[in-house]
Parts: structure tokens; sequence; C-alpha cells
């Protein structure tokens, strides 16, 4: 069942439009005094709403190429690290959770990477600001697993949210994923294997995708990581 629509007991169905499920856990921690005010300082200027009209974003990054997003960037380190060596690249880090929002913006003040932006929010909502075709690369690595069978509909890597995904796309670009949940990483291939937006499915792992925390964590418990790179039609 989509997340549009609901069963009674009756059996009648309602279908009245819906607010999708969550593909994230919301998590709150509290920002320090200074973290806060580099907060309030830098958001202005180098965070984008969630919501809002298209993004021109050629004028955003100055006509930077190739341009990418990265929905979920954690504490920022693989977005930060990326914007200093591709200099002439354009980087979108969203991430729902505040604390790692205000390290990337605390980075770019910091580092002069006025080549990133960040995005406070829902990646989804996010997109729906992008026209079509408009971005090169979009990066998920290492999504919410929701590892039980009644959480799987809240995963980012599900027909509907990827076709969402794709279409901001341009043609040749690429989706990259990553996960070490096996039954995660058999969905996402599936997913892929069936989206007609895509000419190709394989596994590669980008030179530059760093080790993150978590990942580490998991190759210690004996949990192997899987990179796909999906490539528009």
């Amino acid at each position: 069942m989509s997340d549009a629509t609901r069963r009674y007991r009756d059996g009648t169905m309602d279908t009245s439009p819906r607010p999708m499920a969550r593909t994230f856990k919301p998590r709150r921690r509290r920002l320090g005094s200074q973290r806060s005010a580099v907060y309030e300082r830098l958001t202005p200027l180098f965070a984008l709403s969630e919501t809002g009209s298209f993004l021109d974003l050629d004028e955003v990054f100055a006509g930077r190429h190739p341009i990418c997003v990265e929905i979920g960037s954690g504490n920022g380190d693989l977005a930060s690290l990326y914007a200093q060596t591709h200099p002439r690249a354009g980087l979108i880090a969203i991430d729902v959770h505040r604390p790692g929002i205000a390290r990337l913006l605390a980075d770019i003040d910091s580092d002069g990477l006025d080549n990133l932006r960040v995005v406070e929010g829902d990646a989804l909502n996010f997109i729906d600001r992008l026209p079509d075709a408009s971005v090169d690369e979009v990066w998920a690595f290492f999504p919410d697993p929701w590892p039980k069978n009644a959480q799987a509909h809240r995963r980012l890597v599900t027909p509907e949210r990827i076709a969402r995904v794709a279409r901001v796309l341009k043609p040749g670009g690429s989706l990259r994923l990553a996960t070490d949940v096996a039954t995660y990483a058999t969905q996402m291939r599936k997913v892929l294997a069936a989206d007609s937006n895509f000419v190709s499915v394989k596994d590669e792992r980008p030179s530059w995708r760093i080790e993150t925390h978590f990942e580490r964590e998991g190759r210690e418990r004996g949990r192997a990581a899987v990179d796909l790179c999906a490539t528009r039609q």
C-alpha cells in the first residue's frame, strides 16, 4: 500500500492526499553557544531553503560544473572534503540534523568554500525545487536502513522516490548509493534495475568517497559496504 492510501476495516479505501512517510529518523541535538552563533550568522549567506520556487543553479554556483547533490550529508566530512578538492564543482549538502549543517557552515566560512551550499530539511522536499535535468550527480551514502519489515516503506530507495530523484539528473548523470545492510543493497539493485530512467547499474565506489565513522563501525562489525552507480538515460 502506498503512503497516499489507507484501507478502512470495512474494505473501503481512503485515497485523499497524505504526506509521504519520512525517510529519516528525527534526532534532536542542541548546538553549543559558539556553534549556534556560527549557524545564525552564516545560514542567510550559504543555506538554501528546503521549499520554494525553482532554483537557477548556474546562478547559485556562478556557472560551476558539475553540480552534485548529497542526500544525508551527516556531519559533513565528505561534503567539506569534496568541496575543497573539487573547487570547480558545485555541491549542495542536505541533512535534517542541525549540528552537521552548522559544522559545514563553519567549514564554508573558514576554508572559503564558496562552491558549497547547505540545506537543512527533507531532501525530497528540496529536490522539488530543482529543475528537470539540472544536476550531474546525486549521492545517498548510507541512508537510514529501516531494517524492520514494517519500516521498509520509509526507505529512500523505493520506485516512487527514486523516480523523483531521476527527474533532476541530466542525461548521462549519476545516482550514487551506498549501504552496508545486505537487504537494502538487494532492494537498491532491484529498484534501479526496474527504473527505465537508468540505462545501467554497476558496482562502483568513487575514489573520493571517504570512509565515514558509521561505515567504519559497520566494517568492524563485519558489514561490508556496497556502492552502486546508476547512469541516467
